[in-house]
């Protein structure tokens, strides 16, 4: 568990972001979806946006080719199919 799971860590800066009526209804439902504060739902985005493990590949393009809902699997890295 880290620093942040315990909530010992010291959060002594703050900044402000001037978002449009849509990307605060997008931070709302993200934060919703997420169970977080907005503060802590921006945490977690830029935890994200900075993870290794997260990170999209510079090329390549997925798109939906039909109009009802398909889920399948996607690797987005080397690592084999059986988590070995």
């Amino acid at each position: 568990m880290s620093a942040a799971d315990t909530g010992s860590i010291t959060r002594d800066y703050s900044f402000t972001v001037r978002l449009s009526a849509e990307e605060r209804a997008q931070l709302e439902a993200l934060a919703a979806q997420w169970n977080l504060d907005k503060s802590a739902t921006v945490r977690r985005a830029l935890q994200m946006a900075l993870s290794d493990r997260h990170r999209l590949p510079q090329t390549g393009r997925f798109v939906v080719v039909q109009t009802e809902d398909v889920t399948f699997p996607v690797r987005l890295s080397e690592k084999a199919a059986n988590g070995g």
